[in-house]
């Protein structure tokens, strides 16, 4: 678990960018980390863990992670006040959040875009959904499994697709966003025609979506050599929709760094896929990035819709 772009987006708006026990300003950029300015920490109130300062609760990691037990620090003042809990209660703590948010109510509400500020919790609030339900933290995990030569998914992620794709269509858009936009309805879309496609013809066993290999159905089976070869255009069907996904995926994540936050996956790194045993001979497995052009993104979700539209017009 870890805290959520919308906690933080609304902890830095309500905080003013400032440490809420000094009041120095802070940055949350990481290109400005050569600046004059301090860069800020997100502190818990009640401990992350358990064994941490402050850590003895009852709270579970989703309530420790969320902007009600975060406070907005210096530096220095957050490594004050983990060394010394006495003299930094989590009741003073929670004290010293609510004075400075009501100052900076009063002291700088002319200089914080209000407006602003809402429009970007909107959007770290898809952020939040696109990596809890298409699963970003483990791409090239469950993407190696989903490109395997026997692929599997697992049993929740076809749902998480969907209801992703479901969120955003709900979304309502703030009109300077486009781009945003276009990336994430791309993402949904597509992930959710990968998930959709594998569905066709899976079965879940477990824990996991298998395929069903119906070309074994019977036996001897008279549509032997018909059945295997729609099996095998299904399952390049499949990895087809996972490579497409891929690449709407490191654009959405590209988008997030120039509209959110520029720290969004940095020390992982772009989304790759595995992919091995290509054939009989070559038991090698393979890495790979895959990312639209820019003339590919100005097309999207366009294109998608056209494609549809052609498939329903046959």
């Amino acid at each position: 678990m870890s805290i959520g772009q919308k906690d933080i987006k609304l902890l830095w708006g309500r905080s003013g960018n400032r440490c809420a026990i000094c009041k120095i300003e802070l940055t949350q950029d990481a290109s400005s980390t050569n600046s004059t300015f301090t860069f800020g920490e997100q502190a818990h109130i009640v401990g992350e863990k358990e064994d941490a300062p402050r850590g003895k609760s009852q709270l579970d990691q989703k309530e420790r992670d969320s902007y009600h037990n975060l406070i907005l620090l210096c530096p220095n003042h957050h490594t004050t006040i983990d060394r010394n809990e006495s003299d930094w209660s989590i009741e003073k703590l929670h004290q010293i959040k609510s004075t400075h948010e009501l100052w900076v109510t009063e002291k700088l509400s002319e200089t914080i875009d209000r407006v602003k500020l809402a429009k970007s919790t909107i959007l770290a609030g898809i952020v939040d959904n696109a990596v809890t339900l298409c699963n970003l933290d483990n791409w090239h995990g469950w993407t190696s499994f989903a490109l395997a030569t026997d692929p599997q998914w697992s049993r929740d992620l076809p749902e998480n697709t969907y209801k992703f794709r479901q969120k955003v269509i709900s979304t309502i858009w703030p009109k300077e966003f486009d781009e945003f936009k276009r990336a994430t309805i791309t993402l949904s879309i597509l992930l959710n025609q990968a998930a959709q496609t594998f569905m066709e013809n899976s079965d879940l066993q477990g824990d996991s979506y298998i395929p069903f290999k119906f070309y074994k159905r019977i036996d001897p089976n008279p549509n032997y050599a018909d059945d295997v070869k729609r099996y095998e255009q299904w399952l390049e069907r499949c990895y087809s929709t996972i490579y497409e996904a891929t690449k709407a995926a490191n654009w959405f994540a590209d988008v997030v760094r120039d509209y959110v936050n520029p720290m969004f996956f940095v020390e992982e790194g772009k989304f790759i896929i595995e992919q091995g045993m290509k054939s009989i001979t070559d038991l090698n497995y393979y890495s790979e990035l895959l990312e639209f052009t820019e003339e590919e993104k100005a097309k999207y979700p366009e294109k998608i819709f056209e494609i549809e539209d052609n498939a329903l017009s046959r």
